[in-house]
């Protein structure tokens, strides 16, 4: 059966290609993000869905998009929480008010679009909410200190939602490893990890097909599965693995100066 899903950052990366995704299975995207150009192109390409531009990081733009989507359709059958940015930079080089911008998009961006959809889901008699997090919401990480901090409390407002709402309200929290878009600015994101990371990099559609499936099994789910071993050994040990940690990026960074 056809599902109504809004989809916030929906112009690019992630969140465009889970918006692809969900046409070819049939379901009727609202596609949400700040680009109204790329939005128009995307509903262009797609052949169906409504597009909607919006700033996640505006209370009122928030209210007025969930007030428009309800006039229109009958329900929102699942909310998927995209939108975010990062800044790559020692804790000291990234300007305190990259840390606020970052905990608006991708922390509270998500919180507001929730909130105001929420009352919505529990009066129709429940709903789905898939929140794209980060293998950087569980464990820290060098040179990300502000993106890591927003997706630390994106996995914790996430799981407590689920503990207050479900089987109402099912929340699902993907974890990905970094991804292969220009996420932080450049048209190659593998210079910014050591090289057993930067080798493993995910493709933007690999992350889409797997949100669509916490549709169906919410729970959350690290991707790749070398990386949810190493988060379960973050668990078991976490003293070790954050040393191991330390010294991966320690030995990738000296090199890199004495190159």
């Amino acid at each position: 059966m056809s599902r109504i899903v809004l989809i916030t950052g929906a112009s690019s990366g992630i969140g465009k290609e889970i918006a692809r995704e969900l046409v070819a299975r049939g379901d009727y995207p609202l596609l949400v993000a700040r680009n109204e150009r790329s939005l128009r192109h995307l509903r262009e390409e797609l052949g169906t869905g409504d597009w909607f531009p919006c700033d996640v990081t505006r209370q009122e733009e928030v209210e007025n998009l969930a007030a428009e989507v309800i006039r229109r359709h009958p329900q929102v059958d699942v909310l998927i929480n995209s939108a975010g940015f990062g800044r790559f930079g020692g804790a000291l080089q990234i300007p305190l008010s990259d840390y606020q911008a970052m905990m608006e998009t991708n922390y509270l961006g998500a919180v507001r679009m929730t909130l105001t959809l929420l009352p919505h889901m529990l009066e129709r008699g429940g709903g789905r909410v898939v929140n794209i997090a980060s293998v950087a919401g569980l464990s820290g990480s060098p040179n990300l200190a502000p993106y890591v901090a927003s997706k630390f409390a994106l996995v914790g407002f996430s799981e407590s939602l689920h503990l207050e709402y479900a089987p109402v309200i099912q929340v699902g929290v993907l974890c990905p490893g970094p991804v292969q878009t220009p996420f932080f600015g450049a048209e190659d994101p593998s210079g910014y990890f050591p090289p057993p990371i930067a080798r493993r990099l995910l493709d933007a559609n690999t992350v889409a097909r797997h949100a669509l499936q916490l549709i169906d099994r919410p729970r959350v789910k690290v991707i790749p599965r070398s990386l949810s071993w190493a988060m379960r050994l973050r668990r078991w040990a976490p003293r070790l693995f954050l040393q191991m940690n330390r010294q991966l990026y320690g030995t990738w960074k000296k090199k890199d100066i004495e190159v």
